[in-house]
């Protein structure tokens, strides 16, 4: 991913939550030809030297049979995303633009697709992304968690490599950014969501990074 300087973040933790506030990846792997697949995913911080993804797919899609022949893969995760008006801005000329932060991670899948890792693999999906108050487990159905696991391959993501970039308007001046900002937050849900990534995020009059 190309990452001109001034959007590049380094801060692992940041990367990390961004990953899992985002949660849906598209996993890109060549085995047998370029393919794609959208699933949310799971972060292990601590797993490897980088740390690990994990999830699952359908056995019937037919990606997962390349990984163990081909096991590099990309994983791309993009935030709530929006085009910038050239008419925000109080200085001029200006060129319209795109808002955005997207994570960028490469790594070795293998492949867990014996039954028990399975179903610690579905069981980790409840406990991590079902709301506490839902009443909702994997262990109240067992029986159909059983029926649904033959349906299914799990894996783990061993990270080589992992680069996110913020590209949130902050090559501007701070009256241009402040301008921006405003102009999302009033505007349609996507960008609302958009501003408050600016807001999170934001970066100081010296181009540093607030947390």
């Amino acid at each position: 991913m190309y990452i001109p300087a001034h959007f590049q973040a380094v801060d692992r933790t940041l990367t990390f939550d961004l990953i899992e506030e985002i949660r849906l990846g598209t996993m890109i792997s060549c085995g047998g030809g370029l393919d794609a697949s959208h699933l949310p995913l799971l972060v292990r911080r601590e797993l490897g030297p980088l740390g690990t993804l994990v999830g699952h797919c359908a056995r019937a899609n037919a990606q997962w049979s390349t990984w163990e022949q081909s096991p590099e893969v990309l994983v791309t995760f993009v935030s709530p995303n929006t085009h910038v008006s050239p008419s925000w801005y109080g200085t001029r000329p200006r060129a319209p633009t795109w808002l955005y932060a997207a994570v960028h991670v490469r790594g070795r899948v293998c492949l867990k697709a014996d039954r028990d890792a399975m179903r610690e693999i579905v069981e980790a999906y409840s406990n991590e992304l079902e709301p506490p108050a839902s009443g909702w487990s994997v262990e109240s159905i067992p029986d159909y968690v059983e029926k649904l696991l033959p349906g299914i391959v799990g894996f783990h993501i061993e990270i080589t490599d992992i680069k996110t970039q913020l590209r949130l308007a902050q090559q501007n001046g701070v009256e241009d950014r402040l301008k921006v900002l405003d102009a999302l937050r009033r505007g349609n849900a996507t960008q609302r969501q958009v501003a408050e990534l600016i807001t999170r995020l934001a970066f100081d009059e010296a181009g540093n990074l607030l947390r």
